[in-house]
């Protein structure tokens, strides 16, 4: 069955249940939905669940006992009913004020749930309603740094998503918990934590500083984090060169990677640094002309960039090599190529 046809399914399934005029009471009908809700398919315990969210709505005397019957199936459904009782549950939230804190409670317990579309439709709520909260934010956010750690790809990615948008109303714990997530033993969490620091660095930039030695260690440590790393070096870089200067021979070693991706990454953050401090990046600018000569012009616009806001510091360290970066202002591989190379000119001072 078609996903269309199974959706066509559980509309007119719900149809039924809610809209039909035969088959007894309302008390029937919504007793016959709770028991469905726990013995049927996962279209008809979906649908059962829809139902009985509309029939608490509709008589007050049966939202508590939806509620309670909902709570106590949570942790045992399937994906599809599982996400339809969170739903549920926060309409009947507004009906039944006094069972919030429970009913919270409980959606939080299925952030161990084995479905990966739960998990993240959990992180996704509690990223809601903590940005409405100041006091919640920094419980929340040490809760969604563990689910950095998740197994499935989509639930971290979601969850990164929204600790990007927490941290910055709480920028005095986020650092600590950075701090803390870079040097998890978990190579996942690494990975995140450095992209959230890489956005928070955009912001708060002269404070962020003081993680570059973690940043710098989780660059030396493996290939998967190098790319990721030499992003936030740059960007770190942008506020205190100095700072990030342990890193500079292996961000021309990075020039060499066979990851192209790496290769432009590591490019990008020499001359970031560079165009805040020329020397302390002066041993990469034979290295980034160099890679100007071969035939890898897939990075060649960051290289003449980076040659360019280095030039734009310190123009004698670009002086010897503007001859390749003019001769790529017409030779480039495509027109990008030959405008980044007459911007990169003009900034070193050579046209």
């Amino acid at each position: 069955m078609s996903f269309r046809d199974r959706f066509q399914n559980l509309k007119e399934t719900v149809g039924q249940w809610t809209d039909s005029t035969g088959g007894g009471s309302l008390d029937r009908k919504i007793e016959r939905n709770l028991a469905e809700m726990e013995g049927g398919t996962e279209i008809e315990r979906t649908a059962a669940i829809k139902a009985l969210v509309i029939q608490a709505q509709t008589d007050d005397k049966w939202a508590d006992p939806i509620i309670t019957s909902f709570l106590r199936v949570l942790p045992g459904q399937l994906a599809s009913p599982q996400e339809a009782i969170i739903d549920g549950l926060l309409e009947l939230r507004k009906v039944k004020v006094s069972r919030e804190e429970e009913i919270f409670e409980s959606i939080q317990e299925t952030l161990d749930s084995p479905y990966p579309s739960v998990r993240s439709k959990v992180v996704d709520i509690w990223t809601r309603f903590s940005l409405k909260s100041d006091a919640k934010a920094s419980d929340t956010i040490a809760v969604l740094f563990e689910m950095l750690s998740d197994d499935d790809k989509d639930v971290r990615y979601q969850t990164q998503e929204s600790l990007s948008k927490i941290l910055h109303t709480v920028p005095k714990v986020a650092l600590p918990e950075l701090k803390n997530a870079i040097g998890d033993d978990d190579w996942r969490v690494t990975y995140h934590s450095i992209v959230l620091l890489t956005e928070f660095a955009k912001k708060y930039p002269v404070p962020s500083v003081a993680l570059a030695p973690e940043v710098i260690e989780a660059f030396n440590s493996g290939e998967r984090l190098k790319e990721r790393a030499a992003d936030c070096i740059g960007m770190l870089g942008l506020a205190n060169p100095e700072a990030v200067k342990p890193a500079v021979p292996g961000l021309i070693k990075g020039l060499e990677s066979k990851s192209s991706e790496l290769r432009k990454a590591c490019a990008t953050a020499l001359g970031r640094i560079g165009s805040k401090n020329g020397m302390v990046v002066y041993h990469a600018v034979p290295r980034l002309a160099r890679a100007l000569k071969n035939d890898d012009w897939y990075i060649h616009v960051e290289v003449v960039k980076a040659l360019g806001y280095i030039g734009s510091n310190k123009p004698t360290l670009v002086k010897p090599h503007l001859d390749i970066i003019r001769n790529r202002t017409t030779t480039g591989a495509d027109k990008n190529i030959c405008k980044a190379a007459e911007w990169a000119l003009k900034k070193a001072g050579g046209g």
